[in-house]
């Protein structure tokens, strides 16, 4: 479980001398670094907390954390040094304001327990950095960044806003970060009240600065208060009609256009009038790519593409799926998809961003690569070039570790158009094992079976022996990942108007699904929620309750948006509002499910949607092992 040490006290213990210094894990010297001291790394790994023993390397991740600007990471090779690791960098960034450390070694980690270290970064009186102590709050409150973790604390983070509002009182950026803040630990027309007046105040204090404005602009739209924020951006527009206002206001229409011709007209508008430059120049030549894919005009979309000094070949995919998906244009297409698979072979290193390890890089690529891969596959297949589709598929199987189930299916489909029965056969097997096999998959893998055994007899007790084992490993996989932790007790009103206690649910087991209606995975996932909730909804002893959190709406438009949705999707399972419970629960991304015994404890906790069919086997093996009075829950 984790370790949950406070920040900076804990740190201030870490890295004073002591008699037991030989114990200490880790440590980074000088305690209050500046701009440009050598900083320097330990990592002992005999101390009796330490995750990396006995290994042969390791490396320090140190993620800076810099003012108004992306983070970087830095990974650093270290050395023994007498009986602990060491490594050491220069601290020449000027806008490095807080460094956040773990170590690796291949793929195991010491992040001490998800509770990286970490450390402000000083001016020469011993004085942080102005926006070191927001850094450091924005950290509690995500839970820190990327792969780097931290435990939640809104608490935690609003005293890190206070400290850093007592040291520069100018640093506009505290008021907006502590509002996000309230919103999210008691959200409701109360803290909407507190927000507005401040925001009022915040406004005539900050309006000739333009990034304070555009802050300001957000919290009246998120706070209800849309006149009033058109009012103040055209009196902004019409005194700087080349400001950041305008150009806030513009980008703003060009992402909610949902019309691709008109968006693009917006696109040419906003690059002629605000020149870009860096990722963002390519942020939005991805979208200029993507909005003539989505109006039909594929070969504009390839030459702006080829036209590209930095080339993503994810845009390839994008412009000949569409085209291969339908089976025309397929030549053309299948050269746009091999443009891709070549890019993303040898990727352009300016491509990856400044806060990926390599390691994380090269995941993303693979998997990239693995769809671009399919997608050419694909073609190859419908212009008859079986054996070389072949070849791609598999390729796109293994990179993806049989973890698509799209891939998955039309790979053993190829297998079958190419004869190769027995090797249809050892995938499709894989694939249920993997719990990644759709019901067309079975099919084939039935036709696979029947022509290289002469029939079908015995087919499906082949498929259910399989399917045990792939429950077997699911189950062993549950076990391992169990929780075992207190479930926090919420009185949370429903859909239905009804409140919803969940210590009022003891003896029953409970399903917590954490969503929101612009949330892709969790729409992609309701269905199956909707099929495990129909198995169980004349069960007394289960509960599912899809928890809505994180709404961009707040109050009455946030209901009606909400009931909108769950009546148009003809879902029938009980929905809750959330008032801040989903920061209780440690929640980093949605969705995010947690299932909970007939004791109250959280058992079991999945984050996103890799499948339909795996989550539903998934939790329903779940909810029936904590159905099984055998089973053991402790509140130890």
């Amino acid at each position: 479980m984790m370790k949950k040490l406070g920040g900076p006290l804990f740190l201030a213990v870490l890295l004073l001398p002591s008699a037991a210094s030989q114990e200490r894990l880790a440590t980074i010297a000088p305690q209050m670094p500046k701009i440009g001291d050598q900083i320097v790394i330990t990592y002992n790994g005999a101390a009796k907390s330490a995750n990396l023993r006995n290994v042969n390397e390791i490396t320090a991740e140190l993620m800076v954390m810099r003012d108004a600007e992306s983070p970087v990471l830095h990974e650093l090779p270290m050395k023994m040094s007498g009986k602990v690791w060491k490594c050491s960098l220069r601290l020449t960034d000027a806008k490095a304001r807080l460094l956040l450390l773990r170590f690796a070694s291949g793929e195991m980690k010491d992040d001490n327990g998800e509770n990286v270290w970490d450390v402000l970064v000083y001016d020469g009186n011993g004085k942080p950095l102005k926006g070191a102590h927001y850094q450091r709050s924005s950290i509690l409150m995500m839970g820190g960044f990327y792969e780097l973790k931290r435990p939640k604390d809104p608490e935690g983070a609003l005293a890190e806003l206070d400290k850093e509002q007592q040291l520069y009182p100018d640093n506009w950026s505290v008021a907006p970060m502590r509002w996000s803040i309230l919103m999210r630990q008691k959200p409701g027309e109360e803290t909407k009240v507190v927000v507005k007046e401040e925001l009022e105040k915040f406004y005539a204090a900050h309006k000739p600065n333009e990034d304070a404005l555009q802050a300001a602009l957000i919290w009246y739209d998120q706070t209800g208060q849309r006149e009033r924020a058109d009012q103040i951006r055209q009196e902004a527009i019409s005194s700087k009609p080349k400001g950041k206002v305008a150009e806030g206001a513009l980008s703003r229409e060009i992402y909610m256009e949902r019309d691709p011709a008109r968006r693009l007209e917006k696109l040419d508008r906003f690059l002629r009038d605000f020149p870009q430059k860096g990722q963002q120049l390519d942020n939005y030549s991805m979208m200029r790519v993507n909005s003539l894919v989505q109006a039909g005009q594929h070969d504009q979309a390839a030459a702006v593409l080829d036209a590209l000094p930095r080339k993503d070949g994810t845009l390839y995919n994008n412009i000949s799926w569409p085209l291969i998906e339908k089976g025309v244009q397929l030549e053309k297409a299948v050269r746009w998809a091999k443009k891709g698979v070549d890019l993303l072979r040898s990727p352009e290193p300016s491509m990856k961003p400044s806060y990926f390890s390599n390691a994380q890089w090269k995941r993303m690529n693979e998997s990239a690569l693995g769809a671009v891969l399919d997608t050419y596959a694909y073609g190859l297949d419908q212009i008859g070039k079986r054996q070389e589709a072949e070849l791609a598929y598999r390729e796109a199987y293994d990179l993806t570790k049989g973890g698509q189930e799209d891939i998955n299916q039309r790979l053993v489909e190829c297998y079958i158009k190419n004869e190769k029965y027995d090797v249809a056969m050892v995938v499709a097997t894989e694939c249920i094992h993997k719990g990644k096999a759709t019901d067309k998959l079975i099919e084939q893998f039935k036709v696979a079976y029947a022509k290289a055994k002469g029939s079908d007899a015995g087919f499906d007790r082949v498929v259910n022996e399989a399917k045990q084992l792939a429950r077997e490993e699911v189950r062993k996989e549950a076990l391992k990942g169990r929780v075992n932790k207190a479930a926090v007790d919420f009185a949370l009103k429903g859909l239905d108007g009804k409140t919803v206690r969940l210590s009022g649910l003891k003896g029953k087991v409970v399903v917590v699904d954490f969503w929101a209606t612009w949330c892709g995975p969790c729409k992609a996932s309701f269905p199956y929620l909707q099929q495990v909730y129909e198995k169980y909804k004349s069960n007394p002893n289960v509960v599912i309750l899809a928890v809505n959190t994180w709404e961009n709406e707040t109050g009455a438009a946030r209901e009606t948006a909400v009931k909108k949705f769950i009546e148009e999707n003809k879902y029938t399972f009980p929905v809750l509002y959330d008032e801040g419970f989903v920061e209780k629960y440690g929640v980093e991304g949605i969705p995010t499910k947690f299932i909970i015994d007939k004791k109250g404890m959280i058992q079991f906790k999945s984050v996103g949607f890799l499948g339909g069919q795996k989550m539903i086997e998934e939790m329903t093996l779940q909810i029936e092992m904590l159905l099984d009075d055998k089973f053991y829950s402790s509140m130890n």
